[in-house]
């Protein structure tokens, strides 16, 4: 395997460690309702780990480990529980400074401003009672949506999950905090000098589906471009992908995203937040000092096309 280069990043031992292992055996004993219970907190957490990482059914652990489905069921939906109630740290920042810092991590990649990278993910499930249609997707499967923001270093920053399948992740984008922080602007850190006359506000990155706007860039439409535009789109492209680098090494180290969830759907949806929890307990952050900028006051570009063109002008001189 090549140690070098930022494709080994991805190539991490996906194993889960023993420390992750023990913090979430510390959040199963903190639960003090086991009802009729009779593993170990350490017992859990190991059918816990086995149904995830495996991606094997139910059916498959129950035989594999001596206890009945309806056990197994239980130890998922209560493990579940506990890393979510004890353990989360899907956090998006809520002061200027913390966004600063996810923004330090995209210029030690070579972009400045950037605040994230936005992508979402169908998670298969068998579809819930009487729903119809609902929870049928495009691809053509039933599934629940999963839209994430993740920083430079493939934690998750901000998480929306369960929303039916049949919805697009631009819809769940419009009605979700994530979009209303943006807008609202207030935990933002102030709009930076690139230089003397060109002022850039804080952006996320995401892919066409998504409107552009001055906090959402994307890559310009895919006919007739210029030679400046597909440089500028192999820009973005290049730092984007880190969202779909996370969701990739979480499918990877969860092999259970690559199944049919067969868990009832609240059940499921708990299962994979607490699988991206434990996901960002195993990614770096960055812990580095920050790039000197000049802050404005002021705010340069009318809309996003603008600063798209401006931006792609910048990067390719």
């Amino acid at each position: 395997m090549d140690s070098s280069g930022d494709e080994s990043d991805e190539d991490k031992e996906l194993f889960v460690p023993l420390e992750v292992v023990q913090k979430v055996e510390q959040a199963v004993d903190s639960e003090t309702n086991a009802g009729n219970m009779k593993l170990s907190s350490f017992e859990q957490c190991v059918i816990f780990l086995q149904y995830s990482t495996t991606g094997e059914s139910v059916g498959c652990i129950s035989r594999r480990v001596g206890v009945a489905k309806s056990t197994v069921s239980s130890v998922i939906k209560r493990v579940s529980q506990a890393i979510v109630k004890h353990l989360n740290n899907i956090e998006i920042p809520s002061t200027p400074h913390e966004w600063r810092v996810v923004e330090e991590g995209f210029v030690q990649k070579g972009l400045m401003r950037c605040a994230g990278s936005l992508d979402g993910k169908h998670i298969r499930i068998k579809a819930p009672p009487n729903s119809g249609s609902v929870y049928y997707n495009y691809k053509h499967f039933f599934s629940f949506s999963m839209l994430g923001l993740v920083d430079a270093n493939r934690k998750v920053l901000f998480l929306d999950i369960g929303t039916p399948g049949s919805l697009s992740d631009s819809s769940i984008f419009n009605r979700s905090e994530l979009k209303r922080i943006l807008e609202e602007k207030s935990t933002l850190p102030p709009p930076i000098h690139y230089t003397e006359n060109l002022v850039f506000p804080s952006f996320i990155l995401a892919d066409g589906i998504f409107a552009l706007t001055t906090y959402l860039m994307k890559p310009f439409g895919r006919s007739n471009l210029t030679r400046e535009q597909l440089h500028f789109n192999r820009k973005l492209s290049n730092t984007r992908v880190r969202v779909e680098h996370c969701f990739g090494i979480i499918a990877s180290r969860f092999r259970i995203m690559h199944s049919c969830i067969e868990l009832m759907y609240a059940d499921a949806v708990e299962l994979v937040t607490a699988l991206v929890i434990l996901h960002n307990y195993l990614m770096p952050s960055y812990d580095g000092p920050l790039t000197p900028v000049v802050e404005s006051a002021a705010e340069q570009f009318r809309n996003g096309k603008e600063q798209r063109e401006a931006l792609m002008n910048f990067l390719c001189n």
